[in-house]
């Protein structure tokens, strides 16, 4: 994921060749006589229009209003081109490097348009797929400047941790070795304390269709409560070539688009989104006191490389695709005794326990290049069990997803926390994720060991067989915070040396005193 991008701050208002550039393009119902009128007095008097049109207090407050709750979808796509009169804040530092002030009028309103560094931007820029790269210029600019001059410090109430990802090219003619491959999301996503919020797709100039027709076909499912709170739906944008349109999607995925269409061609049509923008940071502020706590966000369609071969993506609607180039290569380096057939064996044992992934698509290899895919049910963090009742439902469901694939002759091999994922967000209920490490029992292992293993891992043939899961199920515990936080009884010790000493199975663990509590 990148972040944002290092721009020289640009929190001027517009150069007055700007100004007679937009007055002679064609706006309807702009730059009547009386606004003509009115703005050769303020060119008169720039220092007194200029705190007329600006909030050089040094104040991010005004961002939050008047969002202070929820506008149906049409409300707020008005409202993110609506000045309204509002002031855009600038700092006073920005403010007094300006040596005279320069304006825009926009639907008959005269206005302070910002950032420079967008409005001049060069509207042939970024090839075919254009607005990608002047969202890139714009957004940045803006939010980052406000952010970083008004809202001070991380421990600002007012702060916000921005980022952003675009996807790569696949044109090959630009990159002829193909390293920049294009993934399968959308093209631009902006992310705000570490959960995407905006989202946005770029086609070449003509294609708005199928602009449209993509995001749609992206953010279909909708948002889950989980992962997003109270968040009712999130800004998105279809754009092709130079034209923009804004929307908004819900939590069952409908899109609502806007009316008005930005051509960013337009040096004023430019300037209006730079409103928008303004208005979206005044919705992520608002949307940042919505969200679940930081562990249950996720980043919504970006694509997470694990390795060289794995890539997870979060899908709208509780949905997660796990890819792997190459399979047949990762399976004889990573996890010996795999195959498709197996793995889609793993994931039938899987459907049957409460206590294992499940898969709503695949395991099946795609494509010419047979890459491997499997889509699953989203859950929710890794869990963090801290009291002895939580701590045994951890051990009872690790042991139930082990008893479940022993009983079929396959062994987990990678019981680890991160693979230990609370079933529905809460502590008490866990199922245990990414099986593509599982093989057969009993086969050899010559590979260098996997996380967390130890001389103690294999049988004395170098073999992974169901005592070793039990094994590394005892190491778990260990390394649990709740191991270190409380006085252990000797139930508890006798089951985790029972497990160490490779003594219980999964069956017998689960009949243990210290997880059915009949001490």
């Amino acid at each position: 994921m990148c972040k944002w991008m290092s721009l020289e701050p640009t929190w001027m208002l517009i150069v007055m060749s700007f100004f007679k550039e937009a007055l002679h393009e064609n706006l309807p119902a702009t730059f009547n006589a009386l606004e003509r009128t009115a703005i050769k007095r303020i060119l008169k008097h720039p220092d007194a229009a200029g705190s007329a049109l600006v909030d050089a207090r040094g104040s991010i407050q005004n961002l939050l209003t008047p969002l202070d709750s929820w506008p149906s979808p049409e409300d707020f796509l008005q409202y993110l081109v609506r000045p309204d009169g509002r002031k855009i804040p600038v700092s006073q530092r920005a403010f007094a490097k300006a040596q005279y002030s320069e304006i825009l009028v926009v639907d008959n309103t005269v206005c302070l348009a910002v950032p420079n560094a967008f409005i001049k931007v060069d509207p042939d820029v970024g090839g075919e797929e254009k607005t990608t790269t002047m969202m890139a210029s714009c957004i940045p600019t803006v939010m980052q400047e406000m952010i970083q001059e008004l809202a001070a410090p991380p421990t600002s109430e007012y702060y916000l941790d921005l980022s952003y990802s675009g996807n790569k090219t696949e044109d090959r003619s630009q990159n002829p070795s193909g390293v920049l491959q294009k993934l399968d999301r959308p093209d631009m996503l902006i992310m705000v304390d570490g959960a995407t919020s905006f989202v946005g797709e770029d086609k070449g100039q003509g294609n708005e269709r199928q602009a449209v027709t993509e995001l749609e076909g992206y953010v279909k499912g909708g948002l889950e409560s989980l992962h997003y709170g109270s968040i009712k739906y999130l800004p998105c944008y279809a754009a092709a070539g130079s034209r923009v349109t804004l929307g908004l999607f819900n939590d069952i995925g409908k899109v609502t688009w806007m009316q008005h269409t930005f051509d960013m061609s337009l040096a004023s049509h430019r300037a209006l989104f730079v409103f928008a923008v303004v208005n979206l940071l005044r919705w992520f502020m608002l949307m940042a006191k919505g969200l679940p706590e930081r562990r249950f966000r996720i980043p919504l369609l970006e694509t997470w490389r694990r390795s060289s071969h794995v890539t997870i993506t979060f899908q709208p609607g509780g949905r997660v695709r796990k890819q792997i180039r190459q399979f047949e290569i990762w399976a004889q380096e990573h996890s010996p005794g795999s195959s498709l057939d197996f793995l889609q064996k793993v994931y039938q044992v899987a459907q049957a326990s409460q206590c294992l992934a499940h898969a709503l698509e695949g395991p099946a290899c795609v494509g010419r290049a047979q890459q491997y895919q499997v889509t699953l049910e989203a859950y929710g963090p890794p869990g963090n069990p801290m009291t002895m009742q939580e701590a045994q439902a951890y051990c009872q469901d690790c042991c139930m997803g082990a008893e479940a694939l022993h009983a079929a002759s396959v062994v987990m091999r990678d019981f680890r926390s991160p693979n230990v994922l609370t079933r529905n967000g809460a502590e008490g209920k866990y199922v245990t994720v990414d099986l593509e490490f599982a093989g057969p029992n009993k086969h050899s292992w010559t590979l260098d060991w996997l996380q967390d293993w130890d001389d103690h891992t294999l049988n004395q043939e170098g073999q992974y067989d169901t005592f070793s899961d039990m094994y590394q199920i005892g190491k778990l515990i260990e390394g649990l915070p709740f191991w270190r936080s409380i006085v252990r009884p000797p139930a508890l010790m006798s089951f985790v040396n029972g497990l160490k000493s490779k003594r219980l199975s999964a069956s017998e663990a689960l009949q243990h005193i210290w997880i059915t509590g009949h001490c």
